[in-house]
């Protein structure tokens, strides 16, 4: 028996519903969403800066997978692995910031909670840090500037603010940090005192399976679609569900290094 648009929709919403995500895993997903990857690799631009730098940090670490990796990555090129205690890492969701600290404590690595959007301020000293890296974490640049010390550096990939700007064309609703872009973000640090010494920006593609691979998608990514709920969508789902598949969408990353 043909499976009736009423079960149909029911699933879609348990799938929106049910989808949980720990530490800043995509893996539930395995192979129904297909993304390509920026021309440079931060992981790489990461373990070669933290090996040089001490004390660091890793802003938005989310379970600390990333972090730990490059910790492993850093000790096989001669880095700080004996030198832990100079590492930190802050993360400001707090399931996040459990799991974080049970994976890093072997590496001696502190895990502080800290979200810049708070407006709270950074837990750490003045011109405390050598190197701060952030991988897709919102950043306050007037705290980067306190807490980075002279000749230090600042590290970030980030998701262009306009990405997917499909989603939003099928859904509704506008870009939830449409200012987060590679040349605001540029004259915002340069206004606090940083030179910029290194910048780029990507745009590629994002392939999902089929239309149940987006809508857990926007479960664990909320922001790109503020506010979405299967129920107020299911027309411009239906017309995905009927599309040939895989549904592309664009995504955007921008590259910046910094020096103060």
């Amino acid at each position: 028996m043909a499976e009736s648009a009423e079960d149909r929709y029911a699933r879609w919403a348990w799938i929106h519903e049910t989808a949980v995500m720990t530490g800043w895993n995509f893996d539930p997903l395995g192979s129904r969403v297909v993304a390509d990857d920026p021309p440079w690799d931060f992981d790489l631009t990461c373990a070669k800066a933290m090996a040089q730098s001490m004390p660091c940090l890793d802003m938005g670490t989310g379970g600390g997978e990333r972090l730990g990796e490059l910790v492993k990555h850093v000790s096989t090129i001669g880095g700080f692995l004996n030198r832990g205690s100079s590492v930190f890492a802050s993360e400001g969701w707090k399931p996040n910031l459990e799991l974080a600290t049970s994976a890093l404590a072997e590496y001696g690595i502190e895990v502080c909670e800290y979200d810049s959007e708070t407006g709270e301020p950074m837990p750490w000293p003045d011109d405390f840090f050598e190197l701060v890296m952030n991988r897709h974490e919102s950043y306050d640049p007037s705290e980067l500037a306190r807490v980075v010390m002279p000749d230090g550096r600042f590290l970030t990939q980030q998701v262009d603010g306009t990405e997917a700007g499909e989603f939003r064309r099928w859904f509704g609703g506008t870009p939830e940090a449409p200012d987060n872009r590679l040349e605001p973000c540029i004259d915002e640090l340069e206004a606090h005192g940083f030179t910029i010494s290194d910048a780029d920006e990507w745009t590629g593609t994002m392939e999902f399976a089929d239309v149940e691979a987006i809508i857990e998608y926007l479960a664990y990514v909320p922001w790109d679609v503020p506010g979405f709920n299967v129920a107020d969508n299911l027309v411009a789902l239906d017309r995905l569900a009927a599309r040939r598949s895989p549904i592309e969408v664009a995504q955007k990353r921008f590259l910046i290094v910094a020096e103060r």
